[in-house]
């Protein structure tokens, strides 16, 4: 359902028609900057030079690859860009683990094929369709940044929610 802010954008239709759309620049680089990152065995840190697309990239490459990088670093580097008020809620890492190994997430983790598409953009909030896919199933999330202004009014995007959607079979 579009909501004024998204001047309806968020129809069936355009969401559908927009699923396996994606920026190849910005997932290049999302993807160059995980190679440094397992090379390195080095987080890599929200900064004002990345876009929210990269950062969803980012916890989508690393969540798909976690079990590649080994020791849950998948899941520490998803960690990362989690939004600071929802660390508060969310609680220490220990925590967020267990969610994202959770029922509700656990399809994320090691997943072999992912679709995002874009709901809503604007400077300030970024929403995406995703549909991971492991084996035979296929699960959608709404995935949801916003930017954080720091005490230097620098802007980093962090993911604030990421909601499953649906349930889909394949």
């Amino acid at each position: 359902m579009p909501t004024s802010a998204c001047r309806g954008c968020c129809s069936a239709p355009r969401i559908a028609s927009r699923l396996a759309a994606s920026s190849a620049r910005d997932c290049a680089r999302s993807l160059t900057l995980l190679a440094l990152h397992a090379v390195h065995r080095t987080l890599i840190k929200p900064s004002p030079n990345l876009t929210a697309y990269q950062v969803l990239n980012i916890q989508l490459q690393s969540l798909k690859n976690n079990k590649k990088l080994r020791n849950n670093l998948g899941i520490i580097q998803t960690y990362e860009f989690a939004h600071p008020e929802n660390k508060k809620l969310t609680g220490p890492l220990q925590n967020f683990t267990r969610m994202i190994k959770s029922d509700n997430y656990s399809i994320l983790l090691n997943h072999e094929k992912t679709k995002v598409g874009v709901i809503h953009q604007d400077q300030f909030h970024e929403v995406y369709l995703i549909q991971v896919t492991k084996g035979k199933k296929s699960e959608n999330f709404l995935w949801t940044l916003i930017t954080y202004i720091d005490e230097n009014k620098n802007a980093f995007w962090y993911t604030v929610n990421v909601i499953p959607y649906s349930k889909v079979s394949t």
